[in-house]
C-alpha cells in the first residue's frame, strides 16, 4: 500500500512538473515573438503556435497551384520592394511556436538568389504533406494552454481580451486557420513559406549559412 501511494504521488508530481515546463516553454516563445515583432497581437501568437502544430495548415494535392501562388507572391514582393513600401527583414528564417516543428522562410531568400523557387516550393509542399503535424483535437487542446498563458502573463497585449474571446468562438466553431492581424501585416508585410524543421535543417540551412 505504501508503494502504491508513493507511485501515485510520483506520477502526479511528474505530471505537474511536465505541465510547468510546458508553460515556461510557451511563455518564452511568446516573449520571443513579442521581442522580435512588437506589433504582435494575440491573433499572431495564435498563428505562430498553430503553424508549429498544424504546419502550413492544409494538405497540398496540387503543386501547380502552389507554384502559381508562390510566383504571384514573389512578384508582389518585388513590386513592393521596388516601390520602397518596406524593406527585407533581418531574419531570413524564424522557427515558430514552442516546439519549433516548422520554420518560416522569408521569400527574400528566393529574390536574392540564395534558394531557387523550385527548391523552396518542393520543401513547402513536402512539409505540408509529410511534416510533424498534430491532430486538430490536439491543437485545440494546446491552444487552450497557450491562451491561459496569455491571460496570466501577457494581458497588456493590445486588444488581448477581445481577441481571445473572438478566437475562442472561432476555434469552438471549427475555424482553425487564421490570418495575421492587420497591425502585424502593416508593420512587417510577411511573405514566407512554412517548412518542416527537419527538411529545413537538412536541405536549406546549409545553403542559407
Amino acid at each position: 500500500m505504501h508503494n502504491a501511494s508513493f507511485l501515485r504521488i510520483a506520477a502526479a508530481l511528474s505530471l505537474f512538473l511536465l505541465a510547468a515546463c510546458q508553460q515556461v516553454a510557451i511563455k518564452d516563445a511568446i516573449a520571443s515573438q513579442l521581442s522580435r515583432y512588437p506589433e504582435t497581437r494575440v491573433t499572431d501568437i495564435y498563428k505562430d503556435f498553430c503553424q508549429d502544430n498544424l504546419g502550413p495548415g492544409h494538405i497540398i494535392p496540387d503543386p501547380e497551384s502552389a507554384r502559381a501562388y508562390l510566383l504571384s507572391e514573389l512578384q508582389e514582393y518585388r513590386d513592393d520592394l521596388d516601390s520602397a513600401r518596406y524593406t527585407k527583414p533581418q531574419a531570413r528564417f524564424v522557427p515558430v511556436g514552442d516546439r519549433h516543428n516548422f520554420v518560416r522562410v522569408d521569400l527574400s531568400v528566393v529574390l536574392d538568389g540564395l534558394i531557387d523557387e523550385e527548391t523552396l516550393l518542393n520543401a513547402f509542399v513536402r512539409s505540408a504533406n509529410e511534416g510533424n503535424i498534430a491532430s486538430e483535437k490536439a491543437w485545440v487542446k494546446k491552444w487552450h494552454r497557450v491562451a491561459a498563458v496569455i491571460k496570466r502573463r501577457f494581458p497588456d497585449i493590445p486588444g488581448a481580451g477581445a481577441d481571445l474571446a473572438a478566437l475562442d468562438s472561432l476555434v469552438g466553431a471549427g475555424h482553425l486557420i487564421m490570418h495575421h492581424s492587420e497591425e502585424f501585416s502593416e508593420a512587417y508585410h510577411p511573405h514566407y513559406r512554412i517548412v518542416a524543421s527537419d527538411i529545413f535543417e537538412n536541405e536549406l540551412l546549409k545553403i542559407l549559412q
